[in-house]
């Protein structure tokens, strides 16, 4: 059920991708000559709409807009401007990044607005931990951690992994504040005798103690400010995820070229359906895969924008040297290039597939 969901997310975000280039030519009035859902061969001709066949074609997880004059050198397609051009080549990744702020505005408006605490909070514990055994309470800040009668006070997230690491294989206090609901939190102090473990007894996926911690409450402002508050947090979002994005490339040219391998945390699609489904984030409703969903798109819009043949990007560039030579593009050239791009980008998909299935599965 996860695959079917996860191609049915993707299927959405690269029809509404191809759907920006269709709506900017038209735009730009440019013909149309066929909007494709999937890539050729053609297995239906659905429906002709002012002069665009619209086809559903038999290799999923793709689509195609194909612009009269388009793919001839002297074509309809280069007779129009610079700018015009780049704006339909733009539109597809610009749609996809805009449908990532819409879909984690609309979370935001409906979950609540982020804000970061200023103190570490105990979010979950594992079962069968120090934590556990400690009977500390969740939704609780931690202030202090008592140690060798000494007080270590705690302002920070940081501050709390640094005293736990300097104390493992010690039996501690830690002082926390009584329940928290958001910002607020009950000023009872209490304190907890508990045992923390050393790196060699901590099983996989744990700390020494077993708590995961929450850096982020969600909260609720009048109904009339959510939207806006939403929107203005979803674009933050967009944005920081692009960044985070973009530094994940920067690690995988640098691997690539450098030491002739992989990052470990570069994951395909096999990868990301399978984080997904561990995390819970199919069976966890419409917000979380609004959220995922909006994370996708981010990804597709940045990937599409890269100045790589074949890509978007690799198109736009193309059109901007032509712009800055003064002279017509040499098709050869171009179609040398995306062959090269797209036989590297498929080899990546496939080297990063067959890796996930071999940690995965095997």
């Amino acid at each position: 059920m996860s695959i079917v969901i996860f191609i049915l997310i993707l299927s959405f975000l690269v029809i509404i991708h191809e759907l920006g280039h269709f709506f900017a030519a038209r735009l730009m009035k440019m013909k149309i000559e066929e909007f494709g859902i999937g890539y050729p061969p053609r297995a239906l001709k659905l429906f002709k709409w002012k002069e665009t066949l619209f086809s559903l074609n038999w290799v999923p997880f793709g689509g195609f807009v194909a612009i009269k004059g388009e793919e001839d050198e002297n074509g309809a397609f280069h007779k129009f401007s610079t700018n015009k051009r780049l704006f339909v080549i733009l539109a597809g990744a610009t749609v996809n990044f805009l449908f990532g702020v819409l879909a984690f505005s609309l979370v935001f408006s409906i979950s609540g607005i982020p804000t970061r605490l200023n103190q570490p909070r105990i979010g979950q514990i594992s079962p069968d931990s120090p934590a556990a055994a400690a009977n500390l309470p969740t939704d609780v800040n931690i202030l202090a951690l008592k140690a060798n009668d000494e007080l270590f006070e705690i302002n920070a997230l940081e501050g709390v992994i640094e005293e736990i690491s300097n104390h493992q294989g010690e039996t501690v206090k830690l002082v926390t504040t009584g329940h928290c609901e958001q910002l607020e939190c009950e000023e009872l102090a209490q304190e907890f005798e508990v045992y923390l473990r050393k790196a060699e007894e901590i099983p996989a996926g744990q700390g020494s103690l077993g708590i995961i911690f929450q850096s982020v409450v969600y909260l609720d402002y009048p109904w009339y400010e959510m939207p806006f508050r939403g929107a203005w947090y979803g674009l933050v979002q967009a944005f920081w995820l692009g960044g985070i994005i973009l530094d994940g490339l920067g690690d995988l040219l640098r691997n690539m070229v450098l030491l002739g391998q992989i990052p470990e945390e570069i994951s395909g699609p096999v990868g990301i359906v399978h984080q997904a489904t561990s995390e819970g984030i199919f069976a966890e409703g419409f917000l979380a895969l609004l959220s995922f969903s909006g994370m996708l798109s981010v990804n597709l819009a940045i990937m599409n924008i890269l100045p790589i043949p074949a890509l978007d990007g690799g198109r736009a560039i193309f059109i901007l040297v032509e712009k800055i030579t003064g002279r017509m593009r040499i098709k050869k050239i171009e179609q040398y290039a995306n062959y090269v791009g797209y036989i590297l980008l498929l080899g990546l998909i496939i080297s990063v597939t067959i890796r996930d299935v071999i940690r995965i599965f095997i």
